[in-house]
């Protein structure tokens, strides 16, 4: 294992466990792996007979057995063109150049790479760059953005109104920084409220006063020569008279507009920051020397690249996909919408220019090539991963998905709101939400103040609980959708009443709003259907919300159920012999509404036998809210 050549080969070279060990005390490259043996987690060899097997696929080398790279590879040139010996060519022109050593965080040298990663992308990823985005033209700026300057010398920064000074989407540049706000008792949540934001507007903001997470966000905006930055708790007025119910309506733009979003993978909270100085890594130089292991390591005549075998610290789905930033809530959205991202992680940074997130840089765009299933499949994946992540407020969980719902309402060319979209088929697969929550979900507790009565979502709407999600599997051409048993609130006129007439062109924030809007009717309208079995046999095949059967409803004849859609028949079966997928709802007291219609509220769904449920005659209309 020792040779450069066995190493950069593409075959694969083993040694024993015993061999490595013992061997480590001189060799260097010996020591690297026996540390890497004794430090990576999972099945890595520790017996003394145990064979450590390597092979090196691209810039990685991998243990047999082990899915994330082992040990990694990185080219250095010393010098331009490239030219290595003819025996170590094929692995040159395979491994990624860069460095063994990190560079400092706070170094010219790294803001000059970050900022050489948005040039490159700039120039050779036009789907990233805003002006080439038609549909990105005419959008609004955040309503306001902080100045931070030019100079790392100024020692404050101003919050200002982009509408003053008469900035524009596609002409201005600023950066939107990601970051968890974190516990409140361990970081400052420094925020704009009613009673700071005018001086804040004139005088602007000490950055000493500043949390460390926002201050390194200043150092980077700075770095990158942007002149603007947005972050939401001192962008968005905060608390009692803010424009917090406004401003998430804006979310949408806020990050598709950004030049960049920076994350701050590695902050636990406001004052942790996220340019904190990282641990080196290891690293032993490969001899690159054309007679193969003879000679120094290093330049010679016939070579001026060297190869360094280093620590493996690229990990982009534990550091990022899987880090604890991206289990907030608003991340998901955030990760989406954005057309690039830079994520700072405790022992990375990494540069993604969107085609990560479903190989889509102006999600959804794939989406509309997609087939209806396809469609359906991407929402139904979104949403339940969604379900499953964190949130400091509980009721934010409608608004932090809203901006990445309206893209979607549009790129499906229907209406909705609340995590389901209207019209066949998708309206009825989206009302099929089942509850995957351990325990059951339970329903959340919306603030009165500022909040109007439909800010609240419905019964009906997974976004009303806590709690992880699914959907029913249903064959994708396998159901007749009842519409005429269940109607959707977005009728035709609440529909007109809501395309945007002002001329700003902002079509997705406003025409496909509905999520948080205040001024529509949010019930479903339907057929109530009766069970004409007993409580106990059909709640076997009933998954209630919150786990188990609601508290004080002990007969059957408490509960209605709504058909949502019925198994297609081959051979013109009466719809009592078909299997049903409905709703199951439980009345609100004596509420009526405005038709005379009681009001229930779902409990659950099922898939139930046609002879289980009643039929025509024995209908009554309600409202499901």
């Amino acid at each position: 294992m020792c040779t450069n050549r066995d190493l950069l080969s593409r075959e694969p070279c083993q040694d024993s466990f015993a061999t490595i060990k013992s061997t480590s005390r001189d060799c260097e490259l010996h020591m690297l792996v026996f540390d890497a043996c004794i430090t990576k987690s999972g099945t890595t060899p520790k017996g003394e007979t145990d064979l450590v097997k390597l092979q090196r696929i691209g810039s990685h080398l991998f243990l047999d057995r082990m899915p994330d790279p082992f040990l990694s590879l990185c080219l250095v040139p010393t010098k331009y063109p490239l030219r290595a010996p003819p025996n170590f060519r094929h692995a040159a022109d395979e491994i990624q150049i860069g460095l063994p050593a990190l560079m400092s965080t706070y170094s010219d040298a790294y803001f000059t790479l970050l900022a050489n990663w948005l040039n490159d992308c700039d120039l050779n990823h036009p789907d990233c760059y805003l002006k080439a985005i038609p549909s990105k033209k005419g959008l609004a700026l955040p309503t306001k953005l902080l100045d931070v300057g030019s100079s790392a010398s100024q020692q404050s920064i101003l919050l200002c109104s982009s509408t003053s000074l008469g900035l524009k989407g596609e002409d201005t540049r600023y950066i939107a920084l990601s970051h968890p706000w974190g516990d409140s008792r361990h970081n400052n949540h420094f925020s704009t409220t009613a009673t700071n934001v005018s001086p804040r507007l004139t005088s602007g903001i000490a950055i000493s006063s500043l949390p460390k997470t926002f201050k390194d966000a200043v150092s980077v905006t700075r770095a990158l020569g942007i002149r603007y930055l947005w972050i939401d708790s001192l962008c968005i007025v905060q608390g009692p008279q803010g424009d917090f119910e406004t401003e998430a309506q804006k979310m949408e733009t806020v990050f598709s507009l950004a030049y960049c979003v920076i994350a701050a993978s590695s902050a636990s909270g406001t004052s942790s920051g996220f340019l904190s100085s990282r641990p080196q890594r290891k690293s032993v130089a490969l001899n690159l020397s054309a007679n193969s292991g003879k000679g120094d390591v290093g330049d010679s005549e016939d070579n001026n690249a060297m190869i360094y075998v280093c620590e493996a610290i690229d990990n982009f789905q534990t550091d990022v996909i899987d880090g604890p930033l991206n289990q907030r809530g608003w991340v998901l959205q955030e990760r989406a919408l954005a057309r690039r991202t830079i994520y700072f992680s405790e022992r990375q940074t990494y540069f993604d220019n969107q085609s990560s997130f479903l190989g889509d840089p102006n999600f959804p765009q794939v989406a509309l090539t997609s087939s209806k299933g396809g469609k359906i499949r991407l929402y139904e994946s979104l949403y339940k991963t969604y379900s499953r992540l964190q949130f400091t407020r509980a009721y934010d969980r409608p608004i932090a998905i809203a901006g990445l719902e309206q893209r979607l309402v549009a790129a499906f060319d229907t209406r909705g709101g609340y995590g389901i979209f209207d019209r066949v088929p998708f309206f009825g697969r989206s009302l099929l939400w089942t509850c995957e929550e351990p325990g059951g979900m339970r329903r959340i507790e919306f603030p009165e103040e500022g909040l109007g009565r439909y800010r609240v979502p419905p019964s009906w709407s997974w976004m009303a609980y806590t709690g992880a999600i699914g959907f029913m599997d249903l064959p994708f051409e396998g159901v007749h959708w009842l519409e005429d048993d269940v109607r959707s609130p977005w009728g035709a006129a609440v529909w007109e009443m809501s395309l945007d007439t002002s001329g700003s062109g902002n079509s997705t924030a406003s025409s496909m709003w509905h999520t948080g809007r205040t001024d529509q009717d949010n019930n479903l309208s339907g057929k109530g259907r009766r069970l004409v079995v007993g409580l106990k046999v059909a709640e076997k095949k009933i998954k209630w919300d919150a786990g188990q059967r609601p508290t004080g409803v002990d007969d059957a004849q408490e509960l209605r159920v709504v058909a949502v859609g019925r198994r297609k028949s081959k051979s013109n079966k009466p719809a009592r012999a078909l299997e049903h997928h409905v709703l199951v709802v439980v009345g609100i007291g004596g509420w009526t509404d405005s038709g005379g219609r009681r009001i229930y509220e779902r409990v659950g769904v099922g898939s139930l036998p046609g002879e289980w449920i009643t039929h025509n005659e024995q209908e009554e209309e309600i409202s499901i809210f």
